[in-house]
């Protein structure tokens, strides 16, 4: 079958490449699936490049990719559901087992994928990681109704979900985003927009109860100026020293400071599908690409220009 892998670490265009490597079994306690759908996040190019390879089992010769969405075609010992032939969702947690989802089957834990509905499997491989980390940068900020919601990078993959699911909580988000992903922000239907850019930090409408920073961004002294009394921030990658100094330090501090630690679990992802099938979430899939384009895929989202998902049709 046919798998995209890199056998160094190194840039996206030279590393990464097409290559044939024989179809996975399923062993005991898993499932083989058919992939139809993956879909691109910015961790996946970071990973080829050898960042965080400490925290994640994603030293080469390796696959790339978490998140997908397919069918069932066997299961290993121990395991009789889902049926063979259901469609399902399902996540490679990169913590545990080397990535590997945009290739055509993949071999994962029956636990790690879940029932969805045949016409939602494009939208679905969109949910385990950008859905995910985006409902639970809100419970981690707190995001509940009438409460006002800074959403920083609305316009990447987890930013446009942050606003649809602040909204679906009840939050009222502001959404920023560069002149060009203005439109883009449109789309979403924030209570309000704004050109991170062009305006400082002291003009775009705080303070605010919570601050989901999606871009990784904002500076201590930015969210001073942003975040109300008693506010909380999370922000989607890690950064150090502050990762390991921020539990230590938020009982002191007059607001809290928090980096996410996606957790996946069927339960968040069984709330997002409900959303998804009741139209209060959609995902904002910006280009599709094919497997003989994941290089490509990689390549627009290392570039910084991608708006919202990116989603490669592997089978």
């Amino acid at each position: 079958m046919r798998a995209l892998r890199y056998e160094s670490f190194g840039p996206v265009a030279s590393a990464a490449r097409l290559a044939g490597i024989a179809q996975p079994r399923p062993s005991g306690g898993e499932v083989m699936v058919r992939v139809r759908y993956a879909s691109i996040n910015p961790l996946d190019w970071k990973l080829v490049e050898g960042q965080f390879r400490l925290l994640f089992k994603s030293r080469p010769p390796c696959g790339v990719g978490t998140e997908f969405s397919g069918v069932v075609e066997a299961h290993g010992r121990g395991v009789s559901a889902p049926p063979i032939g259901t469609p399902v969702v399902g996540f490679i947690d990169p913590t545990k087992r080397p990535p590997g989802a945009l290739q055509e089957c993949v071999a994962v834990p029956a636990r790690d994928v879940m029932t969805i509905d045949a016409a939602d499997l494009e939208a679905a491989c969109t949910l385990p990681v950008a859905g995910l980390s985006a409902l639970q940068m809100c419970r981690l900020a707190g995001v509940t109704s009438g409460k006002r919601v800074l959403v920083h990078g609305a316009a990447g993959g987890v930013g446009s979900f942050a606003v649809q699911i602040a909204r679906a909580l009840g939050g009222e988000a502001t959404a920023t985003g560069s002149r060009d992903s203005q439109p883009t922000l449109a789309a979403l239907e924030p209570a309000a927009r704004v050109n991170y850019a062009a305006q400082p930090v002291e003009k775009w409408g705080g303070p605010f109860e919570a601050v989901l920073d999606c871009a990784s961004t904002l500076d201590a002294g930015s969210l001073k100026v942003l975040l109300a009394q008693g506010g909380r921030a999370v922000r989607t990658l890690p950064r150090f020293p502050s990762v390991l100094l921020d539990p230590l330090l938020n009982p002191l501090r007059p607001v809290r400071r928090f980096t996410l630690r996606l957790a996946p679990n069927t339960d968040d992802l069984r709330t997002l599908a409900n959303w998804l099938r009741r139209g209060l979430i959609k995902p904002l899939i910006s280009e599709r690409f094919d497997l003989d384009g994941a290089v490509a895929a990689l390549g627009r989202s290392r570039s910084g220009h991608a708006k919202g998902k990116l989603v490669v049709k592997v089978s």
